[in-house]
């Protein structure tokens, strides 16, 4: 081998080791303290301290400056051998796995609609405009069907077949015009991702997301037709979950890798439609394609949020992501959510409130 050449190959084995080394850095817990990156010794007392008292909490992870500064886990829960129930947190990395797909070609347009996908549940006499409803429309929870959620929701899953059921209920609006927070539409989403791709929605995750973020997902359930559900239900580490937050916070990429497109993650956390008749502990700015965007303390936050306490929250102009998570078995009582509000507002945010 000529001298150039060798050194040429030498300057990129070089590289190729810092480079590595970088990326990995990102999701290593630091060295550094949450003093280095603008805490004081007493606000990580009162952190730790604050959610202590919180029964219902299983971990609280802050990543700042691509950084894991802080890493605690509650009540029991195990890094090691337990993993979390995001419930409709799950919504927002469905909206990733519907990107990669239109990415990738297996869906053509969000403007595609459902009939295209499942011709077979549009049963003569019905509603001729649920034809209409669109890969956009469930996106944004405009579908115009009557809800399947909040006192809903039972019926529906106690179904032998969610597709009919979600489908076959009234439509309350015309298809884009109305915002109405149904799982049933993400689980219609769900089935259309799998229909597009030809293979179950956890294979495709598995092959273009989990896999190559070394992301390990210990279930993801599934209706009675074999179809996971869409929106609710995916069984992650916390720790993990914090690497999407990270890979969304780089436009879609993650290490060395471009799992999804930059245009794609813009686009899908930008305002969409304003919500209703959904109560949260922080203000609520805005939903976008399956991302809440929140106020908290004044900084203009984008979310994956989970029944009973399950936070994925990107801080953009604090460079931070908090994920916390917790126990979702029963309704969480009401004081949890005051709970996470102040933790989040009053001690992790507080020092950088100007």
């Amino acid at each position: 081998m000529k001298p150039a050449s060798l050194l040429i190959l030498l300057v990129l084995i070089i590289s190729t080791h810092f480079q590595i080394y970088a990326q990995e850095k990102e999701m290593s817990k630091s060295l550094k303290s949450l003093t280095s990156m603008g805490w004081t010794n007493h606000d990580k007392h009162s952190i730790d301290s604050m959610a202590n008292t919180m029964k219902r909490i299983n971990s609280l992870i802050i990543v700042k400056n691509d950084t894991m500064v802080y890493e605690s886990y509650f009540n029991g829960f195990d890094p090691n051998t337990d993993y979390s129930n995001i419930k409709s947190g799950s919504k927002s990395i469905l909206n990733i796995l519907v990107g990669i797909a239109v990415q990738e070609g297996f869906i053509q347009s969000i403007d595609q609609t459902v009939f295209d996908f499942l011709p077979e549940y549009f049963k003569e006499g019905m509603d001729p405009r649920k034809k209409q409803i669109s890969i956009r429309h469930l996106m944004t929870m405009q579908s115009g069907l009557e809800p399947t959620s909040l006192d809903k929701y039972s019926a529906w899953v106690a179904s032998e077949d969610w597709i009919a059921y979600a489908l076959e209920l009234p439509l309350l609006a015309e298809p884009g015009s109305l915002y109405g927070y149904s799982t049933g539409d993400t689980h219609l989403l769900g089935v259309v991702l799998a229909k597009a791709v030809g293979r179950s929605a956890l294979e495709f995750a598995q092959e273009h997301l989990f896999s190559p973020m070394d992301i390990h997902v210990d279930q993801w359930t599934a209706d009675p037709m074999g179809y996971h559900e869409g929106g609710n239900n995916i069984f992650i580490k916390p720790a993990d979950y914090a690497k999407i937050g990270l890979m969304i916070k780089h436009g879609g990429k993650y290490l060395d890798k471009q799992i999804i497109n930059k245009e794609w993650i813009d686009d899908s956390i930008a305002f969409k439609v304003e919500p209703h008749g959904i109560s949260r502990p922080f203000p609520i700015d805005g939903y976008g394609y399956l991302w809440w965007l929140i106020d908290a303390s004044g900084f203009k936050t984008y979310c994956g949020i989970g029944f009973g306490g399950q936070y994925m929250m990107t801080i953009p102009e604090l460079d931070m992501i908090i994920v916390l998570t917790s126990q979702y078995r029963g309704s969480a009582p009401s004081q949890h959510f005051t709970d996470i509000a102040t933790l989040i507002n009053d001690f992790i945010l507080a020092p950088f409130i100007k």
